[in-house]
């Protein structure tokens, strides 16, 4: 169950997974990172913040956000080299 994020220590509401709540904690142990439990439009915000995170940083990034944003860089990086640019999600 999903601890009340807004009075955990260090929340921030821009964070798609909060520390201290035991059920973010375990999605980012999943193998995606927590992935597939966003929705459509908490998965654009993570596109953007993973790119943020690893071009100028995120003074609020959580412990359990890290495999998500790791992983959505990675993917990232990918699309670029196809012509995606980075923070961008690719659309068909």
């Amino acid at each position: 169950m999903h601890a009340y994020h807004e009075q955990l220590p260090g929340y921030s509401a821009a964070q798609l997974l909060h520390d201290g709540c035991e059920e973010c904690e375990n999605r980012a142990k999943e193998r995606d990172g927590g992935i597939a439990h966003l929705d459509r439009q908490n998965f654009a915000k993570a596109w953007v913040r993973a790119a943020a995170w690893n071009r100028e940083g995120v003074p609020d990034v959580a412990r359990a956000e890290l495999p998500m944003l790791a992983m959505l860089w990675s993917v990232q990086l990918q699309l670029e080299r196809l012509g995606v640019p980075i923070g961008q999600l690719p659309y068909y």
